[in-house]
């Protein structure tokens, strides 16, 4: 979906939203008072469950505010436009990974309290202008408004979240790092049989001695041993901290983290050892671990999602297995690419022509790129060098080939200005 098309559906459904709960609320407060429930109940009685229908309202907002956020992050489109307003701003101007969402958050908390004024306008005025009406039908009908607005709320949370599910499985809550390693990484598939050999290749030409950058690297350490003799430093980063809570554990060396010794011993025959032993594979495990010196949370939807550029920069299967939308698979790649200094290497891949993948039985997105999609993106500002490997595992996993891609930016280049 286009960025005018996301405020264009937040926008109608804010409306739609408004509307439905003013209704709901204003209808139950005003049943709640005609029923004559709390008809000759003490004052103090009736603020007592007025108190008691805001708890329970903020439990069902509480609701709301977690499904909100998670659609904000899979699709870009809110039931509150102020909510998507404070959400985008705050993304722009900050790289605190959960700040967005907490802004959108109190963006939505603060719209939906200042819904109430209007609420206690209408009842005390009422009491006001007519003896019909009392101060504590007054009470009634706000807390009657309360608890339809919270059921109201938790509702439309529970709708987003099915809405999410049924779309695709959510990386805020959905993602286990141990199923996906269980699911990929027992083994070296045919995908990082041909990665690794390319990333081997193509590391052939990067710069020795300078830091390199891992962008979405997920839990997995697979590609990082490629690059630790000619890496000074190793940065890792990574959306979601349980990702990077396990790439720890093998650098701890924590009973039960990830075996890597396949893909290391892969890696290794890759570089030209025929049958590496036992003491290669742990020297080159034990130097990755002196090489790595940051693991860095990071946002690709930031313009700039790391202070400082690099001479190298690797992010396979990050952009494309993040969205299902290209439009915003190229917004991706263009924050991430511009982290690549000029004259610097940039390796990738992606799933070739996939629509999603799945992880312990959930399905995730995927961008539907192909090698076009890759040149169109590179062009202005790389030499890019693109293949597209078969891999035949469309029945395991949900594609069948992968798309490898290294490209070289331009010298003059400082910054990407590819749209």
């Amino acid at each position: 979906m286009s960025l005018l098309g996301t405020w264009t559906v937040s926008l109608a459904a804010t409306a739609a939203s408004a509307y439905a709960l003013d209704a709901v609320a204003a209808a139950a407060g005003a049943t709640l008072v005609a029923a004559g429930l709390l008809d000759g109940v003490a004052q103090e009685w009736v603020v007592g469950f007025l108190v008691a229908s805001y708890a329970i309202w903020a439990v069902g907002l509480r609701t709301n505010l977690r499904a909100n956020g998670a659609l904000l992050a899979a699709t870009g489109t809110s039931t509150n436009v102020l909510s998507k307003a404070a959400y985008e701003v705050t993304r722009r101007r900050t790289r605190q990974v959960g700040a967005p969402r907490l802004a959108a958050a109190v963006a939505y908390a603060g719209t939906e309290v200042a819904k109430e004024t209007p609420y206690y306008l209408a009842a005390f005025g009422a009491a006001a202008a007519t003896n019909a009406i009392t101060s504590n039908d007054a009470l009634v009908f706000l807390a009657g408004a309360n608890l339809a607005a919270a059921g109201y709320e938790y509702g439309l949370g529970r709708l987003t979240g099915v809405f999410l599910r049924h779309r695709y499985a959510s990386f805020d809550t959905d993602w286990v790092p141990e199923r996906y390693l269980a699911d990929y990484y027992a083994a070296v598939e045919p995908d990082e049989i041909a990665t690794i050999a390319f990333l081997v290749e193509s590391l052939r030409s990067a710069p020795r001695d300078e830091p390199v950058l891992f962008f979405g690297v997920g839990p997995t350490m697979h590609h990082v041993f490629a690059t630790a003799e000619l890496a000074s430093e190793i940065h890792l980063g990574d959306y979601l901290p349980a990702n990077l809570d396990e790439i720890q554990r093998w650098i701890d060396r924590v009973p039960g983290a990830h075996d890597w010794r396949p893909f290391v011993y892969y890696t290794l025959q890759c570089e030209g050892v025929v049958r590496p032993t036992d003491d290669e594979v742990a020297h080159r495990e034990d130097l990755a671990r002196k090489k790595i010196t940051q693991l860095i949370r990071v946002d690709a939807m930031h313009s700039r999602p790391v202070d400082r550029q690099y001479a190298t920069v690797i992010s396979p299967y990050c952009a494309d297995s993040a969205t299902d939308n290209i439009a915003t698979w190229r917004r991706l790649m263009r924050n991430i690419i511009g982290l690549v200094r000029p004259g610097g290497l940039f390796i990738t891949a992606a799933l070739h022509r996939c629509s999603g993948y799945t992880v312990g039985g959930r399905r995730f997105p995927s961008a539907n790129v192909d090698e076009s999609d890759f040149r169109t993106v590179l062009r202005r500002d790389f030499d890019p060098s693109i293949e597209v490997c078969p891999t035949g595992q469309d029945a395991t996993h949900g594609y069948a080939s992968v798309v490898l891609c290294r490209a070289r930016r331009h010298p003059a280049v400082s910054r990407s200005t590819v749209g």
